[in-house]
Order: structure tokens, then C-alpha cells, then sequence
């Protein structure tokens, strides 16, 4: 499951990078930058090439903390996706919910920019992820565009991972949108986001299933088509990225949408 990532993607395809002649050995040298972060932190770095749509991840002894390898060096992997899936599956799905929603918030904003500005500005967030032992750990992470295109957009990200100082249990991801120029904060609240991913008909409908009732049943309880119900039910699982609706049941319950 992984909300808004059609959204997401959707800001990516609209840089339209494949007209544009990209300086593909900037790769190598952000790929460094990324093991170097890594190896200084012993977190990890992780490099998302909007252009190709994958993602390269570097970890250091947090690898082991969290499980992703039982080595001490440096870990190492590539995705054929923009999402870093290693790192989202052990996200608390609450906190999924919420670091998805600011990546979209973050990255409409920068679009927005002069380049001299996009890189000025960094996403912040505090996260709960599942360690080796299927315990939740807290850990700080940052988003920021590392590298523009030739024409200014949005190319390389630079996605950062380290185990947090902090071990307070207040809700929520305390996310941000920090200009490193200025030092201004600027605080994100997704509350009233979170309660509109799904519409009160699409809740309604979604609890009816978790209830044992068939398309026809619900149509029959709602007052309406059992096409209705079929759209609403597409509708669901397209918006919480699921299969079909046991997944799609888990997905709402975990992130407290219903």
C-alpha cells in the first residue's frame, strides 16, 4: 500500500525530462554523494532518479538495525522504482500516510520555484519504522533536490534516514518544509488532508465490506446502483494502492482512515 504515489509520479512525469538531454554523469557524482552521507552518519542515503524511475540506497550500521543486512559495510541496493519500497514497507502506516503527503506538498512547492531556489529548501520529518526486531524506532529523515535538470526541474532527489536523539511519543510526524538560506520553518499539519483521502460515501461503503456485505447488499442498504458501488469500490483500492478489498480493509484500518 502506498498513498498519493500516482500523485506523486504525476509530478515527476510533468518535469518531462525525456526531452531533455540529462548530464547522466551527475548520477555518478550524486551516487557518491549519497555513499559519502552514509558512511559519515552511519544512516542512510537514498538517491531517486525521477527521470528513470528508480532509486539507489546507501546505509550504514543502521542497515543492520533495521534488518536490511547483517553485515557491518556499507549497504548498497538499486530499485526499479522512484519509491525506496526497502525503507517504506517497515513505516509505520500512519506515519506512511503522512511523509507521503508531505513529499507531495514539498515537491508541489519547489515545482513552483526559480531553480536557484528549489535546492535552497529540504523536507523534514520524524518517523516510526520497524526495526530487526519488529520494533518501532524512531528516525529523522529529509528530502531535498539534489540535482536539476539542464532546464531546471526536479531530477535527483537526495532522501536521508538516521536514527533520531529524540524518543517522545507524540503524534504525528512533526513535518516541515525548512529554507537551509533563511532558516525559516515552515510547520505542516495534515489532519484535515488525512480525514478527506477517502470520501464519507467511499468510508461508508468501505465498512459495509468489512462488514461481510456484498456489492448487491450495500447497493440495496445505500440506495443506489450496484454500479455505484462497483466505481466506489475501484475507487478505494486505486486511492490506497491495494489489490482487492481485504487489503484494501487493512490498509484504511492501519492508517486510521476509518
Amino acid at each position: 500500500m502506498d498513498i498519493l504515489r500516482k500523485e506523486i509520479n504525476a509530478i515527476y512525469d510533468a518535469q518531462k525530462l525525456d526531452v531533455e538531454r540529462l548530464p547522466y554523469d551527475d548520477v555518478g557524482t550524486c551516487l557518491r554523494d549519497a555513499l559519502n552521507v552514509s558512511r559519515v552518519t552511519d544512516g542512510c542515503a537514498v538517491i531517486t532518479d525521477a527521470a528513470r524511475d528508480c532509486c539507489h540506497i546507501f546505509a550504514g550500521n543502521i542497515a543492520t538495525v533495521l534488518g536490511l543486512s547483517s553485515e557491518s559495510n556499507i549497504y548498497r541496493a538499486e530499485f526499479s522504482s522512484g519509491d525506496e519500497d526497502i525503507i517504506y514497507n517497515r513505516l509505520h502506516p500512519e506515519d506512511l500516510v503522512e511523509k507521503r503527503m508531505l513529499e507531495y506538498e514539498f515537491f508541489k512547492f519547489v515545482d513552483r520555484l526559480s531553480p536557484e531556489e528549489k535546492t535552497i529548501y529540504r523536507a523534514a520529518c520524524r518517523l516510526r519504522l520497524r526495526d530487526k526486531n519488529n520494533r518501532y524506532i524512531l528516525i529523522d529523515n529529509t528530502t531535498r533536490i539534489h540535482r536539476l535538470s539542464p532546464e531546471g526541474k526536479i531530477w535527483l532527489i537526495l532522501c536521508t534516514y538516521d536514527i533520531s536523539a529524540l524518543s517522545d511519543s507524540m503524534p504525528g510526524i512533526h513535518a516541515s518544509i525548512i529554507n537551509g538560506l533563511t532558516g525559516d520553518v515552515r510547520a505542516m499539519n495534515f489532519d484535515d488532508r488525512r480525514s478527506k483521502i477517502l470520501t464519507g460515501r467511499e468510508k461508508e461503503i468501505l465498512l459495509l465490506i468489512r462488514d461481510g456485505l456484498q456489492s448487491k447488499e450495500i447497493a440495496d442498504r445505500l440506495g443506489i446502483s450496484t454500479y455505484t458501488v462497483s466505481r466506489h469500490r475501484q475507487n478505494i483500492l486505486s486511492k490506497l494502492s491495494v489489490g482487492n478489498s481485504i487489503e484494501a480493509i487493512a490498509a484504511a484500518t492501519a492508517m486510521n482512515l476509518i
